[in-house]
């Protein structure tokens, strides 16, 4: 695989930045009108960064502040096959202590750097403004790192002490959530978290700022590697698609069927680029989650069973031995953040 390769867009015509904030500004105006409670509205995550589109598909994560408790907490809304809308909905209580927020793994970042787009209480204003003076001071970065690092122990049912065995069986929605949150810890200590189709692209990243490329290796190791070959690749996204298809659910934002083109666009361009490994984690999270709703034999489970069988899930004892490497995952991750913090202090 090409070090510096990078997924690039596909065949259709590129969407303009400019176009996705108009979006996002567009939509949050109409809520507004629509919704007198809601007091601010805020643009954050790639489109929010600035961030290359992944296979000229995106998500436009929008957040909305209610003054009431929100009707949802999440909404996904498709536009297009290359679009959709990802609408935060957020209480004013979640504000109430912003200074708070600043060792906050997903709050923190979103205060930061965040587009803003209506605000005419100041209410978000002033929020940001206390949270987010000493935001990138050491301790705080740390106290985001270890926050992942806690849920990361959480998912794994493990405790402080290096070795532990899980105290409750490891599912593998716990498995794939838990390496969420390690990478997240690593990603935390440059940078702000990622989720979904970036983040074995911003682990990466992350490592080599850190001077610790092993921490993105050990991460690709647990799904066999960085090594994928493309025709390989091609046929799991088939039955990945099939799998999808059949499993999507519009109460489970991970697989809302406005979320499926999005995906798959990202999945073939990191294909096209030589990265096909990288989408490894989400594919088996996004997977998994679809299998709980199709039936419990047939064609669409004998293509999940070799998609684990691939990746050494498939068996007890492979999963056991994977289970046993994902905790040693994060106990490596745990004395690199603390070996962060201590070199800067915190």
């Amino acid at each position: 695989m090409s070090a510096n390769a990078r997924p690039t867009a596909g065949r259709e015509s590129p969407i303009e930045r400019a176009t996705l904030v108009k979006i996002a500004r567009d939509t949050a105006a109409r809520r507004m009108a629509g919704r007198p409670s809601l007091l601010s509205a805020y643009l954050i995550g790639s489109v929010a960064a600035g961030e290359p589109l992944l296979g000229e598909a995106t998500d436009i994560d929008l957040v909305l502040i209610d003054s009431n408790p929100p009707p949802v907490a999440r909404e996904v809304v498709r536009l297009t096959d290359q679009v959709a809308l990802d609408i935060h909905h957020r209480s004013r209580a979640d504000y109430a202590n912003p200074k708070s927020l600043r060792g906050h793994p997903w709050l923190g970042p979103e205060l930061a750097e965040p587009m803003f787009l209506s605000d005419p209480q100041h209410f978000f204003e002033l929020a940001q403004s206390s949270a987010r003076g000493q935001f990138y001071r050491a301790e705080y970065v740390a106290a985001r790192a270890r926050t992942f690092l806690a849920w990361a122990r959480g998912a794994f049912h493990i405790g402080l002490l290096p070795g532990a065995e899980p105290e409750a069986p490891v599912s593998l929605d716990d498995f794939g959530l838990g390496l969420l949150y390690a990478a997240n810890a690593v990603i935390s200590l440059t940078g702000f978290p990622g989720a979904g189709r970036r983040l074995a692209m911003k682990l990466e990243a992350a490592a080599g700022k850190l001077g610790r490329p092993d921490l993105y290796d050990d991460f690709q190791a647990l799904f066999g590697g960085t090594d994928l070959p493309a025709q390989q690749a091609q046929a799991l996204l088939v039955d990945w698609v099939e799998a999808y298809r059949a499993g999507q659910n519009t109460t489970d934002e991970r697989i809302h069927p406005a979320r499926r083109s999005i995906y798959e666009r990202g999945f073939r361009a990191q294909i096209q680029a030589d990265r096909a490994a990288e989408a490894l984690w989400l594919m088996l999270v996004t997977w998994n989650a679809c299998m709980a709703n199709v039936p419990t034999q047939g064609a669409l489970l004998e293509r999940w069973q070799a998609f684990l069988g691939l990746l050494g899930l498939a068996e007890p004892e492979g999963y056991f031995a994977r289970v046993e490497q994902a905790i040693a995952y994060v106990t490596h991750v745990d004395e690199a953040v603390e070996g962060w913090a201590e070199q800067n202090g915190a």
